[in-house]
């Protein structure tokens, strides 16, 4: 049935259908072929309003097929001036890693960013939710930047430079005693301590939720452009210009990044395709959880029934027997067969 011949009604019901399906293939190819609901204009607006910059719908359309390059090259520059390096030249190419539902179960990252100019490799990642073991993962996206345009056998001396930026709604555990909301991590010698090819590759970790421990006033000025690019990445659409008021953001990136944000859910399309897309992934959750549901249904049933063949091997009492096939949900038939088991055993 096309897809412009659904009423909401009808797309709706289909939407809320469980899934019917036996295997994870199987439910992905179901998810991205069934009509797509077309949302209201209230759900629409209010959709808009708790969208930010960290969503991965509009973290990818913002910078998608070399759009907006210089910014990339303004987040770089601003966690770089902290600790006095040079800018990095001009981006000339970038490619942010759209998510698919073939990659929500880890065969990709949301919102990797590669930027390349002269031996230079960036990858900004922007991460809301809260994960388990994130520095581990910051580490492999610093690993994947380092080999970008460069393959075994050529001059390790060519390999471009690396930084890496990880943009998160979340703290670290690892970094719990460390009270600033940037922290740059190099590789240093063991015993001494001595900070080895730090030029070349850095990893950063931006922790948003430390910055409401201080004020802009409070931090060295070399911090006051990412601080004002954070602010940004920080506020949901409808905030942005309280934010900016509030927060006296005057960096010209973080100015023009907000206003990007604003062109980039400002169509309809758009907010419709992120609620479709938010709707196929809690449906795939739904998916996901039944199944570890019939997992465990499973493995209890079987548990069950070794025990009742352990009874019956026993020559248990009649009614011990009775009451463990009640309580395990066995049926008479079953228990038929497991007593040919507890026989042959």
């Amino acid at each position: 049935m096309p897809m412009d011949s659904l009423s909401v009604d009808e797309s709706k019901q289909y939407e809320e259908t469980p899934l019917q399906a036996n295997s994870l293939d199987d439910t992905l190819v179901l998810l991205t072929s069934q009509p797509k609901r077309q949302y209201s204009e209230l759900e629409i607006e209010e959709a808009r309003g708790n969208l930010a910059l960290m969503n991965d719908r509009v973290f990818l359309v913002t910078f998608i097929d070399n759009k907006n390059n210089h910014i990339v090259k303004g987040i770089a520059d601003a966690v770089r001036k902290i600790h006095n390096l040079n800018p990095i030249p001009p981006i000339e190419q970038t490619r942010v890693q759209d998510l698919s539902l073939f990659d929500v179960l880890g065969r990709g990252m949301v919102g990797d960013l590669t930027g390349w100019g002269e031996l230079i490799s960036i990858a900004i990642e922007a991460q809301k939710q809260k994960q388990d073991g994130y520095a581990v993962r910051g580490t492999l996206t610093a690993s994947n930047a380092m080999r970008i345009n460069f393959n075994a056998g050529e001059n390790y001396a060519d390999a471009p430079d690396a930084i890496t930026i990880n943009i998160l709604d979340f703290c670290l555990p690892e970094l719990k005693n460390r009270k600033m909301f940037c922290s740059r991590i190099v590789r240093a010698e063991y015993e001494t301590k001595e900070t080895f090819l730090a030029e070349k590759y850095s990893e950063y970790y931006i922790e948003l939720k430390k910055m409401s421990d201080c004020t802009k006033a409070e931090l060295p000025i070399e911090y006051h452009d990412l601080w004002d690019l954070c602010c940004i990445f920080k506020a949901k659409i409808n905030e942005q210009e309280e934010v900016i008021r509030m927060q006296a953001v005057t960096n010209p990136i973080a100015l023009e990044l907000s206003n990007e944000v604003r062109k980039t859910v400002s169509s309809n399309d758009f907010v419709n395709d992120t609620l479709n897309r938010k709707t196929e992934l809690e449906q795939l959750r739904d998916f996901m959880l039944r199944q570890t549901q019939k997992t465990a249904e499973k493995t209890a049933e079987k548990t069950a029934e070794k025990m009742l063949i352990m009874a019956l091997q026993s020559n248990a009492p009649s009614f011990v027997i009775e009451t463990m096939r009640n309580g395990a949900g066995i049926t008479e038939s079953r228990l038929a067969e497991l007593r040919e088991q507890a026989q042959m055993t």
